[in-house]
C-alpha cells in the first residue's frame, strides 16, 4: 500500500491531495476511470481534508479494483454487516462524513459517531472548547478562541452542554473547583517545555495542581520532585546523545510469565476522543497525550524522560515515558500505542519494564507500587512488574533499533 509520502509532488486543482506520475502508481485520472470500470461508474471524489491514512487505503483499494469491505459497520436498515462498503464522502458546513453502501438491501446512509451523534459541530470544536474550559476559563472565555479558530459560532450555553455530556469521560471537572481556587488558570495549571534528543523533539508537560494534588495524596513526593525537577533544573542531554546509551525500545530483554489483564477504561475512552482531532496519523501521540493531561483526573504528566544505568545489560539506558498516571496509590506508567492488539506483547512489556524500573530508581518509590499499561482507543493491556521474571541477553547482544 502506498501514501501521501509515496506519492509525486503533482497535485490535483480540485482536492489538493498529490498523485502518483512517476510511474510506480496510477495517476488520478487513471483512478478515477478504475473507479468507473469496477466501482459502479461512479467518479471517485476525495475531498482534501481526508486524512492520509484514508486517502492511502481509498486509492489503494480503487488501484486494484476492490471495494474495501468494513468490518465493524452494520446497515442500519437491514442490519446486515457483510454487505457494507465505502461509497464516497458527504460534504456538510463543518466537514466531511463518510457514506456507506449496503448490497443487500441497495441503500445508502451516513457514517454516524456514537460518541457525538447527532452533533451540529464538528468534534475538533467541541473537544477543543471542553479542553479550553478544563485550563481554567471560564464558559465564555473558552467559546471565544473557539469561535476565532474555527469560524464557528458557539455559545456559551453549548459548552456547557458539551460538558455535561462528556463529564462521564473527561473527569476532570471533579478536581477543578478545587484546582482553580489555588492555582489560577492557563499558565498556572500547565508547564511545558520540550527536549531535544536524537533529533527529536519531545514535548514534556506535567500538570502542576493535579502533580502535587495526587503525589502528597498518596505519598509519592519522590516523583513530585523528579517531575519538578525538569522546570528548574531541565534535562541532561548529553546522557541522551551519548551513542553508548539506548533507548528502551532497542533493548532485547526477556519479560517472561508476566500476568497480562486486558480491560477497556477510560483510558480508551479518552484516547477515542483525542483521535478524533487528528488529521494524520503523525498527530495521534502527541494528541491523545495532551487531551489526556488537561481532561483527565489521574493523568499528571507526558513525555517524561528516565534515566538510568542497567547493571544487568552493564550499559545505560534512556527514553522517554508516553503517559504517567496516579490512581489506586499506585503509578501507572502508560505507552498508547496504535493498534495495541496486534503488538508484540514481550516487546511492549520489556520496554514498559525499562521505563517502572528507571523511574523506580529515580523517584525511590519501590516497583512494587507501579503498574505498566499500553492501550488505544479500543483496548487496554496492564501487568504489574515486579511479578515479571526477567532474562537479560548474554554476550553483549542486547538487541537493535526497532521501529515503535
Amino acid at each position: 500500500m502506498f501514501s501521501m509520502q509515496d506519492m509525486g509532488s503533482q497535485s490535483s486543482p480540485k482536492s489538493g491531495k498529490k498523485y502518483n506520475r512517476d510511474g510506480k502508481g496510477p495517476s488520478r485520472n487513471q483512478v478515477m476511470n478504475m473507479g468507473k470500470r469496477k466501482l459502479g461508474g461512479k467518479p471517485i471524489y476525495v475531498p482534501s481534508n481526508i486524512n492520509d491514512c484514508d486517502w492511502g487505503k481509498l486509492l489503494y483499494a480503487s488501484w486494484k479494483g476492490e471495494n474495501m469491505m468494513i468490518e465493524n459497520t452494520r446497515c442500519p436498515i437491514c442490519n446486515n454487516k457483510k454487505g457494507v462498503i465505502r461509497k464516497g464522502m458527504r460534504k456538510n458546513r463543518f466537514g466531511y462524513r463518510q457514506l456507506y453502501f449496503c448490497k443487500d438491501c441497495g441503500k445508502g446512509f451516513v457514517e454516524k459517531d456514537r460518541s457525538m451523534s447527532n452533533k451540529t459541530y464538528n468534534p475538533k470544536v467541541i473537544l477543543n472548547a471542553i479542553s479550553y474550559y478544563n485550563l481554567g476559563n471560564t464558559l465564555n472565555e473558552s467559546a471565544k478562541p473557539i469561535n476565532r479558530r474555527f469560524k464557528v459560532n458557539v455559545s456559551k450555553s453549548s459548552v456547557h452542554q458539551w460538558l455535561k455530556e462528556c463529564e462521564d469521560t473527561c473527569t476532570y471537572h471533579k478536581l477543578r473547583p478545587e484546582m482553580l481556587k489555588n492555582y489560577g488558570k492557563n499558565e498556572n495549571i500547565l508547564f511545558s517545555k520540550t527536549f531535544e534528543h536524537n533529533g527529536l523533539d519531545y514535548n514534556f508537560r506535567y500538570h502542576k495542581p493535579r502533580l502535587e494534588s495526587l503525589c502528597q495524596g498518596n505519598g509519592f513526593h519522590g516523583l513530585m520532585g523528579y517531575v519538578e525537577g525538569f522546570e528548574k533544573n531541565g534535562c541532561p542531554a548529553r546522557f541522551f546523545k551519548d551513542d553508548k546509551n539506548y533507548r528502551c525500545s532497542q533493548l532485547r530483554i526477556n519479560v517472561r510469565d508476566f500476568r497480562k489483564k486486558m480491560d477497556y477504561n477510560n483510558a480508551c475512552k479518552l484516547a477515542a476522543f483525542a483521535l478524533k482531532m487528528c488529521n494524520s496519523n503523525r498527530e495521534r501521540h502527541p494528541a491523545v497525550e495532551k487531551f489526556m493531561l488537561i481532561n483527565d483526573s489521574s493523568t499528571v504528566a507526558c513525555e517524561v524522560p528516565v534515566w538510568f544505568w542497567e547493571k544487568n545489560l552493564g550499559l545505560g539506558v534512556c527514553r522517554h515515558v508516553d503517559l504517567l498516571q496516579i490512581r489506586n496509590k499506585r503509578i501507572y506508567v502508560m505507552d498508547f500505542k496504535p493498534d495495541a492488539r496486534k503488538e508484540n506483547g514481550n516487546r511492549v512489556a520489556s520496554q514498559l519494564f525499562l521505563y517502572a524500573s528507571g523511574l523506580s530508581f529515580r523517584t525511590g518509590i519501590g516497583s512494587g507500587r507501579f503498574r505498566c499499561a499500553w492501550f488505544d482507543d479500543q483496548v487496554y493491556f496492564e501487568f504489574n512488574p515486579k511479578e515479571c521474571r526477567v532474562g537479560f541477553p548474554r554476550g553483549g547482544n542486547v538487541g537493535s533499533e526497532e521501529n515503535e
